[in-house]
């Protein structure tokens, strides 16, 4: 009997029906040979200090660091029972085979060899490695099985990440949260992160806008604009030369661009575009690209490769035809030469649609945000498989009041893969796309004069960074740690991986660190005061790059697990040698909760948290509680305190619906202390 173990329940449905095997049992499935199970996620985690030593569970800086030297495992309680039955079948007499079915990745191995150790089985097994759930990708993966030792560096990789997290988290968060008597939450690479969008909101708080003018003259056909001109006094003198004089073409320079077809997409590909054009967050995406994934509509999702193999072309011709039905486009002949590269699929191929788009049956029970992100995946693959867009560009510097004016056209020789993007994205974003074209008069020509032209003065102002967005972060973690992320060739070197980014952000705001504001990531006063406090190479984003570049060796063969956890370890026992001396720790800097307003409810002091304006009575006072974002707005200080003090708000903009929508109302405190919308 072979056992086979999935990572969630669906996935192991869908294995159990391509074997035949029908016999349903609670936690499995068997017959022909078979039993399907699954794992539910992580059964098993690195067990928590208190398992060596019973004292560990009071948080004393004396205690640390806390460095095991033999790990242990711990069963999860959320899911004992599931870990409990795979235990028994692991060890059932009759199995004398094991496949390993978790999901193709780091992540997957762990899930699935924690459980294997724990259960302390010895039995072979092999790996199933399959980028779909489709019937034929899961019959050719079952008769190209491999030994799962093929994956020991994958295994070590993931061993070592999760070991790092538990060492500089643990220890990182008692040391401080000790020190400032604070409940502080410390990570590896969510410290960095957050590191990031603090660092963004201090230049946005310190920025100062500079004005600077230009001046426009207006030459009948087309218009034509000065340099930057730092005073308006400048401007005013030339603008008033320019005004009905005259100017004449020095000269013309036109140029051929060609705009190559995008790359496939990745996951953090996926995520970025996602957030821009859907407003979704990184974790929505990924988790219903996962959906997606268990339903056969497209490949592994958590992938972070652009190209596909060359033994994949055939399928590609097939994906683009169904892609283009899907999407009601254009038929057009598809380029794959261009999305093939061999050197650079990873553990996986880019992100593709799979052939059950065809069926409508797997279609009609679709969410609509569901069908976005599949209409996204399909998109891509169209556009990447297109012909490239071609334009000339034209740039007319003109000479009038002794000063040069330019003006830039654009004009479209053949629109390529472009023409797909339009029409795809007016489906996927409901609205027109227009494509700017700047098209020059004929009659132009160099040493021409126009006369009488009209000039006027343009006001401009620099305008400071902008907020972080889920797009524009998981960018900026993807390109932390190497100044030449744009080279190609370049090893990258980012903050965690792209199956985890999401879960990062996440918790960074669970934990009151950030909030968010419509799209935008901004820190809270908790998140803010914690970076102050804690020593540049813990909240570096170049360093945890550096640590996840060599997880990544790790994997190839060209690190040793053993060295880098050395490393970490070191890095630990000086981290707490420094810091658990008082004179390393910044007084002035308190984490408690402040003082908001007074109650008008029942007269207790109302205190600003992380996460909301509460009321200090709790569940033995009022029990008011204002959060500070409702309905995914920003709740700010003023309009909390007009809530707590007049129980009622004016009106507000930009509460985000379930599915998406904006929409304005006004926030009411009710009888029962709640806070609910009133529309009008």
């Amino acid at each position: 009997m072979k056992l086979v173990i999935a990572e969630k329940p669906s996935v192991g449905t869908n294995i159990a029906s391509v074997l035949g095997a029908t016999n349903k049992n609670k936690g499995f499935i068997e017959g022909n040979g078979y039993i399907v199970s699954w794992c539910i996620g992580h059964l098993v985690e690195l067990a928590m200090p208190e398992s060596y030593n019973a004292s560990l569970s009071n948080w004393s800086i004396d205690t640390l660091p806390i460095i095991p030297q033999m790990w242990k495992f711990a069963v999860s309680k959320k899911t004992a029972e599931q870990y409990k039955l795979l235990k028994t079948l692991l060890n059932r007499s009759d199995v004398d085979e094991v496949i390993c079915a978790t999901d193709a990745g780091r992540e997957g191995e762990c899930i699935f060899r924690y459980v294997y150790k724990l259960s302390k089985c010895s039995k072979p097994v092999k790996r199933l490695w399959i980028s779909s759930v489709e019937e034929n990708e899961i019959r050719n993966g079952f008769a190209n099985l491999t030994p799962d030792s093929n994956y020991d560096r994958l295994y070590n990789a993931g061993y070592a990440r999760s070991k790092a997290d538990w060492l500089v988290g643990m220890n990182a968060t008692r040391l401080f949260s000790c020190a400032y008597k604070s409940k502080l939450t410390i990570g590896r690479v969510q410290t960095p992160t957050l590191n990031l969008i603090v660092k963004r909101e201090y230049d946005i708080s310190n920025f100062t806008p500079e004005k600077y003018y230009t001046v426009v003259i207006d030459c009948n056909k087309f218009k034509a604009e000065s340099e930057k001109i730092n005073n308006i006094e400048d401007a005013m003198k030339l603008s008033e030369n320019a005004n009905n004089s005259y100017a004449f073409i020095k000269s013309i320079n036109t140029e051929k661009k060609t705009v190559n077809p995008p790359k496939l997409l990745n996951l953090a590909d996926l995520q970025k575009t996602a957030n821009r054009t859907l407003g979704l967050t990184a974790q929505q995406t990924l988790d219903i690209a996962q959906e997606l994934y268990e339903k056969k509509l497209i490949t592994y999702p958590r992938t972070d490769s652009n190209y596909v193999n060359a033994s994949m072309t055939d399928k590609l011709y097939q994906l683009c035809n169904v892609s283009v039905d899907f999407m009601k486009t254009a038929t057009y002949s598809p380029t794959v030469n261009a999305v093939i590269n061999d050197k650079k699929v990873t553990d996986h191929h880019a992100l593709l649609p799979t052939l059950s788009i065809s069926d409508n049956k797997n279609l009609e029970l679709l969410t609509v945000t569901q069908k976005k992100i599949l209409q996204l995946i399909c998109t891509q693959l169209i556009c990447a498989t297109g012909i490239p867009h071609h334009l000339e560009q034209t740039v007319i510097t003109l000479k009038c009041a002794d000063a040069d004016f330019t003006a830039k056209g654009n004009k479209i020789i053949e629109n390529g893969w472009k023409t797909a993007y339009k029409i795809c994205y007016e489906q996927i974003m409901e609205k027109n796309i227009s494509s700017k074209e700047v098209i020059f008069p004929s009659d132009i020509a160099e040493g021409v004069v126009i006369d009488n032209v009209k000039s006027e003065i343009a006001n401009h102002q620099t305008t400071p960074p902008k907020h972080f967005t889920d797009a524009s972060l998981i960018a900026a973690m993807e390109k932390a740690g190497n100044d030449d992320y744009d080279d190609e060739n370049a090893e990258k070197k980012g903050i965690g991986t792209q199956a985890t980014q999401a879960g990062i952000i996440q918790k960074i705001i669970r934990t009151g660190y950030v909030q968010r504001s419509g799209k935008n990531l901004i820190p809270t006063d908790k998140g803010i005061n914690l970076i102050n406090i804690l020593p540049e190479y813990i909240k570096s984003p170049k360093l945890t790059a550096e640590w996840e570049c060599k997880l990544q060796a790790i994997e190839k063969g060209q690190y040793q697990a053993d060295t880098f956890m050395k490393e970490i370890e070191e890095f630990t026992t000086e981290l707490v040698r420094t810091y658990a001396n008082i004179n390393n720790i910044n007084n002035k800097v308190s984490f408690k909760n402040k003082f908001f307003c007074k109650c008008p409810l029942c007269g207790k002091d109302v205190l600003e948290t992380s996460k909301a304006y509460s009321c200090c009575g709790g569940k033995n006072g009022c029990g008011l509680v204002v959060w500070k974002t409702i309905a995914g707005k920003v709740i700010t200080e003023s309009v909390a305190k007009n809530l707590i003090l007049n129980g009622t708000t004016s009106m507000l903009k930009g509460f985000i619906s379930k599915s998406g929508k904006n929409f304005s109302a006004r926030l009411y405190i009710d009888a029962d202390k709640s806070v609910k919308f009133l529309f009008e």
